[in-house]
């Protein structure tokens, strides 16, 4: 019989929930409430409450095993640090807090990791046991699979690969959503309010400061894969994120280079859904 669980993405614009069997398979749809930089405690005891009602409306009384959370920030042990997003929620013990709340066994991890680890299990590096994840977007994200277990480090910090020296920056400071619309502007592309997705769309009606800017970021995405394969030798390195669906204007040239060097590059498949997944599959076998 399959057993089912919670998944909840916690991030800095929206919490989503849902109920996800040991399949990896969504038994409900995601709900979601807004988040932000004033999200508190008290909000997150709150909205969990909501949430789970609304999961409940939908599975009734059928079993929930446990709960996993995907949150944006360094985690360490039960504890959110550090996290620019979500500043109230700093020091924190979540699993304590969600356990109060809604009374089932509750664990927690960084969200980059819940991709890796969701991807691994049910998406494009299903059946491999030496994986790393990348997730572009706004900011930008990883976890590291090492013989089929997260690896965390001595300091919680192993996969934060937005804190890779490049050029005088972090990485993240190039490959987010800020970095690419700084490079269109660089490239000489118009001015006023700007997004990955405009500048993607601009890139494809053959703007060439987008393709330009698109160019610029593939090549250090492409160094960023290559310096994991270096370090880490992966089966597989599988990238995603709202940039990653850009992947035709940035990411076919330095696929098929790496994938020479051993890692296959592989896009993320199970899109939103990974981060609620990944987070259900804390509270479940291992792989």
């Amino acid at each position: 019989m399959k057993l089912t669980y919670l998944g909840v993405d916690l991030g800095g614009t929206q919490m989503r929930m849902a109920a996800v069997a040991d399949d990896g398979q969504l038994v409900t749809p995601m709900f979601a409430v807004p988040t932000g930089k004033q999200f508190s405690a008290d909000d997150l005891h709150q909205q969990l409450q909501l949430l789970h009602q609304q999961v409940r409306s939908v599975i009734g009384d059928l079993h929930i095993a446990g709960i996993g959370f995907g949150i944006t920030g360094l985690v360490i042990g039960n504890t959110l640090r550090a996290s620019d997003f979500l500043p109230r929620l700093d020091d924190i013990d979540i699993v304590a807090l969600a356990q109060d709340s809604l009374g089932y066994p509750a664990k927690i991890e960084n969200d980059a990791r819940c991709f890796v680890l969701a991807e691994t299990r049910f998406g494009a590096a299903r059946g491999a046991r030496n994986v790393v994840g990348i997730t572009l977007g706004t900011g930008a994200g990883g976890g590291v699979i090492v013989d089929g277990k997260l690896l965390r480090g001595a300091h919680a910090n192993a996969g934060e690969i937005w804190s890779i020296p490049l050029r005088n920056k972090w990485l993240e400071h190039f490959v987010s959503t800020t970095g690419l619309v700084q490079g269109y502007k660089s490239a000489g592309g118009k001015m006023g309010e700007m997004d990955a997705a405009k500048i993607a769309e601009y890139a494809r009606a053959g703007d060439v400061a987008a393709q330009s800017a698109f160019a610029a970021y593939g090549a250090d995405v492409a160094m960023l894969c290559e310096t994991i394969r270096a370090l880490l030798d992966p089966e597989v390195i599988v990238i995603g994120g709202s940039i990653a669906q850009a992947h035709d204007l940035f990411g076919d040239e330095y696929k098929t280079r790496i994938a020479k060097l051993e890692p296959r590059i592989a896009w993320a498949e199970l899109g939103a859904a990974a981060g609620v997944i990944g987070a259900a599959s804390l509270v479940t076998q291992e792989l």
